[in-house]
């Protein structure tokens, strides 16, 4: 029985709010037209079910990969100078602390898991260096890209006899699950603050 993995469901129905209208607020903080939002999310979907091909005997390129990486620098080459610096920032401190948590705890799945913690990481640095949606996004793809090539290099640098491939199914799923799971933390801490904001004024 063929079933749709978890990614390609969770965009398919992102891609539905979209057409109807709903997260509208969310595309307005992220400088994006619904229009753009949905070309995103169909390429992201096809990009599930591109081919993986093989560079050489050692290295493989899975295509589905680039288009997640793809999105993550358009935003990021369309987005203001201010924001461009934010989001590489947010991005490398994501993925820095991923791979910090990913050696040093032990190897039990949970919230800390590589597929999650990307997102979480992305989410909470971006709630609180300016509470930047795109550069949730933005840092919640290039994040675990980064960590993933990290640890392409390490295997490289071992010498460890196994084909690498670049852009694996796996990093395509974690990639898309931390992208949205980022803009989810940094939309609902931020609904929060203001929540708490407005309560303490109407009390005064």
């Amino acid at each position: 029985m063929f079933t749709l993995p978890f990614s390609v469901t969770l965009l398919t129905f992102l891609t539905i709010l979209v057409f109807l209208g709903f997260g509208q607020r969310i595309l307005d903080r992220m400088r994006l037209t619904d229009k753009e939002a949905v070309i995103i999310l169909l390429l992201m979907i096809v990009g599930h079910f591109l081919p993986t091909i093989s560079l050489t005997s050692r290295v493989a390129l899975n295509l589905g990969g680039l288009i997640p990486i793809g999105v993550a620098l358009y935003l990021l080459f369309t987005a203001s100078s201010l924001e461009r610096g934010r989001a590489a920032g947010v991005s490398l401190i994501s993925a820095i602390l991923v791979f910090l948590t990913d050696k040093l705890l032990p190897l039990q799945p949970g919230l800390l898991d590589p597929v999650f913690s990307g997102g979480i990481f992305a989410g909470l640095t971006a709630t609180v260096w300016g509470r930047s949606r795109r550069s949730a996004f933005i840092a919640g793809l290039l994040g675990v890209f980064l960590v993933d090539l990290a640890s392409l290099v390490q295997l490289w640098l071992q010498g460890l006899q196994q084909e690498i491939t670049l852009g694996s199914g796996g990093l395509f799923s974690s990639m898309v699950v931390c992208a949205f799971l980022a803009v989810l933390i940094t939309e609902v801490i931020g609904e929060i603050r203001e929540a708490i904001h407005l309560g303490g004024s109407s009390n005064e």
